[in-house]
């Protein structure tokens, strides 16, 4: 029994306490393959020398991708700290929260064990939940009612249901969370059916992927009428990836895995609903502090050979958040280059990511950093950033505010491929069209030399009347423009702008009726007939319709003349 007012000893766990000993060192010069069979047979989880150390799990799928042959530290965490088996469990919980992917655990220069992140850190709950409290008033208040009743709910159905994703970055960042219109949630169970419950109680419409347990619940309401947004909800679940860039095979999981199997540590945290848990944050990996740093890192070495378009969702994050790639990222990056191509990643997939990074608020910003990291060598392996590459991105951002500026409607991601395959060779330019699954453009209509010689015949200093410049630019596609527009000069830009933003709607305002009564016969006349006045209006010669029957009557003499009027 305790005794009143005596002093106990209080025993801090040291890293011996907390480490897996299933470690066994590998030479660092040996293959993926040699460092699974040592795991093997010494029944190791994980393979380390003393600054480096790879799951036998990574190993596995590296080998069974084919990438027997690489050197197992190319797959594996490296530079890592490492502390004696004596040092206290807060140096080391500090160090795994300061972004280390594992503590090693050494004795003398022999790598013993590894402490990993671990899934239920002693977080202190107080900061989430005082910014879940300040959602209270104006938009925010539906936004909080919806995330306390799918706590309740979840919680009287016996499951845990957490917010994640961009939420909880704004959250963290003292943004407005309760303005962002998505909301993801993960729930430790089935989905589908809190889903259900959860569009009972909102009044909302739920739409089902079955394949994937997850659901989109949207119109929606809290009890005072307020819309509260899309929320896609999703069972918490691991992933297994067959291939690399093929979509994974899934499975229910806790909230630990699922949290586990993401890509950046910033993507990687999640606040508890549960009442009983109210504002937790989960935060296994250290994604606050990368936020507070301002750091983007990959959790494991493989994210992008798994699926490289977790590649674009790094540059949406990186412009967003003002991130900087480290060091892990670079090596998971350059991994995925030494993969090549990516035959099981769908063009889908990959045009869905460039619809993604148009909708950001600066999609420029966002393309400059995937060229920078040579990223679009996904869409084909003969993909070369040129010296012109980034002026390319510069002017086509300034072409699409212009075009935002004047009321013109320019698609985005159309000028951006036109922006980014203007200067490969055609080959080039049409394979990433078919590797996009792009239709109704070639890249015969994103020919540089053609663009040019169109540029410069509608820079051309004698051509001044309006209707020649029209005559020039009305036969091309709107790829052939964007890119005339591109690499054209001034007086080439300035024309085009006007073409887009005048020339090209131009009509007369006199109809094909109008003028076969005006004498011209039915048949072609009136096509050329109708287009001479459309000329004549872009020209200023003619303003009203009284001027136009006028110009129609003086072009039916000319003809007559010419023997020509049928």
């Amino acid at each position: 029994m305790a005794r009143h007012g005596h002093a106990y000893p209080q025993v801090e766990p040291r890293a011996a306490d907390l480490m897996d000993r299933r470690v066994t060192r590998v030479p660092s010069s040996a293959s993926v393959r040699k460092a699974l069979d040592v795991a093997q047979l010494a029944h190791a989880r994980v393979v380390t020398d003393l600054r480096a150390a790879a799951r036998r799990e990574d190993l596995e799928r590296a080998s069974a991708w084919g990438f027997g042959r690489w050197r197992w530290l190319d797959i594996a965490h490296v530079g890592l700290p490492s502390v004696t088996a004596g040092t206290g469990e807060i140096a080391v919980r500090r160090l795994l929260q300061g972004g280390a992917a594992a503590v090693l655990v050494r004795e003398g220069r022999r790598a013993v064990g590894v402490v990993e992140p671990s899934p239920r850190p002693a977080t202190s709950a107080s900061g989430a939940v005082a910014r879940l409290e300040r959602l209270q008033g104006g938009d925010g208040e539906a936004r909080l009612w919806l995330l306390r009743t799918a706590g309740k709910l979840a919680e009287a159905q016996g499951q845990a249901v957490y917010a994640v994703g961009g939420f909880v970055r704004d959250l963290l960042l003292a943004r407005a969370a309760s303005r962002v219109p998505d909301l993801d949630l993960v729930v430790e169970g089935d989905g589908i059916a809190f889903g259900r419950r959860l569009a009972e109680e909102t009044g909302g419409h739920l739409v089902v992927h079955a394949a994937f347990g997850t659901a989109s619940l949207e119109g929606g309401t809290s009890p005072d009428g307020t819309r509260i947004g899309r929320v896609d909800i999703a069972m918490a679940r691991s992933e297994r990836y067959g291939m690399p860039g093929a979509l994974p095979e899934v499975s229910p999981a806790s909230i630990d895995l699922d949290l586990g199997r993401r890509d950046f540590s910033v993507n990687a945290m999640s606040v508890a609903l549960a009442p009983s848990a109210w504002g937790r944050l989960l935060d296994p990996f250290g994604g606050q502090r990368d936020l507070a740093a301002r750091r983007l890192r990959v959790l494991h070495p493989l994210a992008f050979v798994e699926d490289p378009t977790r590649i674009f969702r790094g540059a949406r994050y990186a412009a967003r958040l003002g991130l900087k790639p480290d060091a892990s990222f670079r090596r998971a990056l350059a991994l995925a280059w030494r993969v090549g191509e990516f035959p099981a990643l769908s063009g889908q997939r990959l045009h869905a990511e460039l619809d993604l990074v148009m909708a950001e608020p600066d999609p420029w910003n966002v393309l400059a950093l995937l060229l920078g990291w040579g990223a679009l060598r996904i869409w084909d392996p003969g993909f070369r950033v040129t010296r012109r590459s980034r002026g390319r991105l510069r002017a086509a951002r300034s072409l699409a505010a212009w075009a935002h500026g004047a009321g013109v409607a320019v698609e985005p991601g159309g000028l951006a491929l036109v922006a980014l395959l203007f200067d490969q060779p055609r080959a080039t330019a049409e394979r990433c069209l078919r590797r996009l699954a792009v239709a109704g453009v070639n890249a015969a209509r994103l020919d540089a030399a053609t663009a040019r010689s169109m540029a410069r015949r509608v820079g051309a200093s004698g051509r001044r009347r309006p209707s020649q410049a029209a005559e020039t630019l009305r036969p091309a596609p709107e790829a052939a423009l964007l890119g005339a527009w591109l690499c054209g000069g001034r007086r080439a830009r300035g024309r085009i702008e006007w073409f887009l933003g005048q020339g090209r709607g131009a009509r007369p305002l006199s109809s094909g009726d109008d003028v076969v009564e005006a004498g011209v016969p039915r048949g072609p006349r009136v096509a050329q007939a109708l287009a001479l006045l459309r000329d004549l209006r872009l020209d200023g010669r003619v303003r009203t319709k009284d001027d136009e029957r006028a110009a129609v009557a003086d072009w039916i003499e000319a003809l007559t003349r010419k023997g020509e009027s049928r």
